[in-house]
C-alpha cells in the first residue's frame, strides 16, 4: 500500500498565512464600521474633519459653512472641528487615497455654490419674491426712496386721463378695494382736512410746530435734525403719489415755524433760529402745546383759519414728542411719538412710528385684528404696528386708493 507523504510547512509559509489572515481581518474590521443610518451631505470640512457617505446618495456639499460638520440627520454643529459623520464608506480630506467601495460614489466638496436651494442665499429678486408672499416686505420698502415715481402697476386709465391703475405686485388688487370699502371709505371721504386737502391747500407745503413733552432739556443739535426727519417721512409718502392721477407735487416742503415747552430753560438755545419759542401755553392736561391763534386748520379747515394774531407763524400741524409714551398717535393735526424711539431712529430714513402716524392723516387705518385685514396673507404694511419698518408697496397702494377717491374736490 502507497504510504502519504506529509512533508511539515516550512516557517517561509507560515509567515505568508500570517500576513493573509491578518488582512483578511483587517478588512473585516472596516467593513464592520457600515451603519444603516439616515443619509447626509458631507460638508466643505477643515482638513482633519472626517466625513462619511452613505453609498446609496449622490453627495454634494450642502452647507456652505467650511468648518461645519454634519453627525446626523437633523443635526449641524460647528462646535467639533474633529466631528465625524457616520455612513457607509469613509471619506476624509487628510486622505485623499482611502479605499472605499466600488460602489460607493465620489464624494465632492464643491464650493458654497453646490446645486442647493435651502441653504444658499437667495438673489435680490428671489428674496423680493419670497418675503412678498410671506413678510410682505418687497424692493421698495428698502431704507431709501426712489425720487422717481413708484410704479403705477396695471395702468386703467385711458389715453390722456390721469393715470390710475391697480397693483400686479405684492398686493393684489382685491386686498386694496376690500380695505377701502371695509376701513376706509366712509370716513375718507367725509373729512375735508386730510393731509391731501392740506398740501393742496398750501400748493404742496406743510408747517410744523414741535410740542416738547418732556422733563428732560432738548438740545438744539439734536433739534436741528427734525425738519429734515419730517421731510424725509413725506417724502416716502408722496412716493407713492407722485404722477399718480394728476397729483402735482412732485416733492414736499416741511418747515418747522416753532417750539412749544413749559420753560425756556428747556431748550439749550434761546433765539429763534429753528422758529418762534412759545413758553408756558399749555393744554388742559398741563402739556405744552403750540398756540390756537398759530393753528391754521382750527375746527378742522383744510382751506385754513386767520392767524394773523399769531406771534410767530402759523402752522399746519403738530410734531408731539412725548418721553415715556411707547407708542403714537396721529391724525389730521399731526402725530404723537414716543420721544425714545424718535431719538434712537434720528437718522433713518424712515422712523417705523412717524411714518405710520403720518399714514393716519392722510386717512389710513390700522390693522390690528384680524378681522381688519381682509386675509391672514394680507402683506406686511407699516399701518400694521410691527410689521414692517418702512413704507411698503400695500401702504402705497392704499394711500394712491384714498386719493382716487376724493380727487374729485380737486381743480388738478
Amino acid at each position: 500500500m502507497a504510504s502519504s507523504r506529509f512533508s511539515r510547512p516550512s516557517a517561509r509559509h507560515l509567515l505568508v498565512v500570517a500576513v493573509l489572515l491578518i488582512a483578511l481581518l483587517t478588512t473585516g474590521a472596516s467593513a464592520a464600521k457600515c451603519t444603516a443610518k439616515t443619509s447626509v451631505a458631507p460638508t466643505t470640512a477643515s482638513p482633519d474633519l472626517e466625513v462619511t457617505i452613505d453609498d446609496t446618495t449622490d453627495v454634494t456639499t450642502e452647507t456652505p459653512e467650511a468648518t461645519t460638520a454634519v453627525t446626523d440627520a437633523s443635526e449641524v454643529t460647528t462646535d467639533a472641528p474633529e466631528a465625524e459623520a457616520e455612513a457607509s464608506t469613509d471619506v476624509t480630506t487628510d486622505a485623499p487615497e482611502a479605499e472605499a467601495s466600488t460602489d460607493a460614489p465620489e464624494a465632492t466638496t464643491a464650493t458654497p455654490t453646490a446645486e442647493i436651494e435651502e441653504t444658499s442665499a437667495p438673489t435680490a429678486t428671489e428674496s423680493s419674491t419670497a418675503t412678498s408672499s410671506s413678510t410682505g416686505t418687497s424692493t421698495s420698502t428698502s431704507s431709501s426712496v426712489s425720487s422717481e415715481a413708484a410704479t403705477f402697476g396695471d395702468v386703467t386709465s385711458a389715453d390722456g386721463e390721469c393715470v390710475v391703475g391697480n397693483p400686479n405686485t405684492y398686493i393684489s388688487t382685491a386686498y386694496v378695494d376690500w380695505v377701502w370699502e371695509n376701513r376706509m371709505k366712509t370716513d375718507v371721504v367725509a373729512y375735508k382736512n386730510w393731509i391731501f386737502d392740506q398740501l393742496v391747500a398750501n400748493n404742496g407745503s406743510l408747517t410744523y410746530c414741535v410740542r416738547w413733552d418732556s422733563n428732560s432739556t432738548l438740545a438744539k443739535t439734536t433739534a436741528s435734525k427734525f425738519q429734515d426727519v419730517l421731510n424725509r417721512q413725506f417724502k416716502a409718502w408722496n412716493h407713492w403719489l407722485v404722477g399718480y392721477d394728476c397729483w402735482p407735487f412732485e416733492e414736499v416742503d416741511v418747515t418747522i415755524v416753532g417750539y412749544a415747552v413749559r420753560e425756556a430753560s428747556m431748550l439749550d438755545w434761546s433765539d429763534d433760529s429753528l422758529g418762534t419759542i412759545y413758553e408756558g401755553v399749555l393744554d388742559t392736561d398741563g402739556i405744552p402745546q403750540c398756540p390756537d391763534e398759530c393753528y391754521k386748520h382750527l375746527g378742522a379747515l383744510a382751506s385754513g383759519v386767520d392767524t394773523s394774531s399769531c406771534a410767530g407763524e402759523g402752522f399746519d400741524m403738530s410734531m408731539w414728542l412725548t418721553e415715556g409714551l411707547g407708542g403714537g398717535y396721529g391724525y389730521d393735526w399731526g402725530q404723537q411719538v414716543d420721544w425714545d424711539n424718535f431719538l434712537a431712529q434720528i437718522d433713518d430714513e424712515q422712523l417705523q412710528i412717524l411714518a405710520h402716524e403720518i399714514g393716519h392723516g392722510f386717512g389710513l387705518p390700522d390693522f390690528y385684528e384680524t378681522t381688519d385685514k381682509p386675509a391672514d396673507d394680507f402683506p406686511a404694511c407699516i399701518m400694521e404696528a410691527g410689521a414692517s419698518m418702512t413704507i411698503t408697496d400695500g401702504d402705497g397702494w392704499m394711500l394712491r386708493r384714498a386719493l382716487e377717491n376724493i380727487k374729485d374736490r380737486y381743480s388738478f
